[in-house]
């Protein structure tokens, strides 16, 4: 019963942990010392000049100071010039307008040579104190519900997080909720795959106390239509845009999902308040090849022929056959993914 109420307690405080803080070295330096001595030199200025340049326009940091000395002398002596050089250190900083409470020391006396004690010059850089900056960032907390778009219910699925930095992957389970975390103001793309479901991408700005994030996914069913978001083209083009080109592996995956299903990559361009123009025209032939540069990407990702096709129907089913805004024009000149076989009924 005891060990039952320890697990809930830790559970309770997870759940209010809605951000922790973390501490990165950013930057850091190293000064030197004579011998037998903690005085800072004149030289060392330099080096902590840009400690204090680097930190002048940061807020959320810390300084930690490490001090150590040679092997000359006893090992207490030797604990003790180290405390006091890094005191020296921190009595500069604070000196030069940092609060003492932003800084933190550490000395090892003799402990932690970086060089051979045995030489002169290998002395001298044991002889040394390093500053280091450690910059606070705030860890959120991002979590969220996937379900299905028709019936509202929670699916389970395979969850990507990226940034420009980082990629992870969970997967849901039967309620569907996934949960993670990141550092605080970090944009993060929130990929969603689930079996005979068209993938959704949800991007969102990690922040303090953010609402959750609900994936509704579009049942993949014969028939059903999705507009391949976030895939465009250089203009008049049938050439992938480099930002584009993550969207691809997402169909990809979609098609390995699902080993029966058979789809139509269609393309169409944006030309309103023209007649539909034939099929030797060139914009036509634009819808065609960009279509099928989507299938050849496909082909060569390992999707068998005939699981997959393409289609170009010019401006012939533009959504807005008389487009006045950009967002409009987007709406037309897009690729979709049809149903056409296997799909999830």
């Amino acid at each position: 019963m005891k060990l039952i109420a320890i697990t809930v307690l830790q559970l309770i405080l997870l759940q209010l942990c809605i951000a922790q803080t973390t501490a990165n070295p950013a930057f850091s330096t190293e000064i030197y010392f004579e011998f037998g001595k903690y005085d800072i030199r004149p030289e060392a200025d330099s080096s902590l000049g840009n400690i204090l340049n680097f930190i002048k326009d940061k807020e959320n940091f810390k300084l930690k100071i490490t001090a150590h000395t040679d092997s000359i002398g006893t090992l207490a002596n030797n604990m003790r010039l180290s405390e006091r050089r890094a005191q020296s250190v921190k009595d500069y900083l604070v000196k030069n307008g940092i609060a003492a409470t932003q800084i933190s020391t550490e000395h090892f006396g003799e402990k932690k040579p970086i060089s051979d004690n045995s030489t002169e010059d290998g002395r001298q850089q044991n002889r040394r104190a390093t500053i280091e900056v450690l910059l606070n960032k705030s860890m959120v907390i991002i979590e969220g519900t996937v379900t299905d778009e028709k019936t509202g219910k929670p699916l389970v699925a395979d969850i990507i997080f990226r940034s420009k930095t980082s990629i992870d992957s969970l997967r849901t389970g039967p309620d569907g909720r996934f949960k993670t975390t990141v550092l605080a103001g970090t944009v993060v793309g929130i990929d969603a795959f689930a079996n005979c479901h068209f993938s959704k991408t949800e991007m969102v700005k990690a922040m303090l106390n953010m609402p959750k994030v609900s994936l509704s996914l579009k049942p993949a069913e014969q028939g059903a239509i999705l507009d391949i978001e976030n895939l465009y083209f250089v203009g008049n083009q049938p050439i992938i845009l480099e930002s584009s080109k993550p969207e691809l592996p997402k169909i990809l995956r979609f098609l390995r999902q699902n080993p029966a299903m058979k789809i139509e990559i269609a393309g169409h361009v944006n030309l309103p308040n023209n007649p539909p123009v034939s099929e030797s025209a060139w914009e036509f032939k634009l819808s065609q090849d960009r279509a099928k540069t989507v299938y050849n990407y496909l082909l060569e990702n390992g999707i068998p022929a005939e699981r997959i096709s393409w289609k170009g129907y010019g401006n012939h089913e533009m959504r807005f056959p008389h487009a006045s805004t950009e967002a409009e024009q987007a709406m037309n000149r897009r690729v979709e993914m049809r149903v056409l076989e296997g799909g999830c009924d």
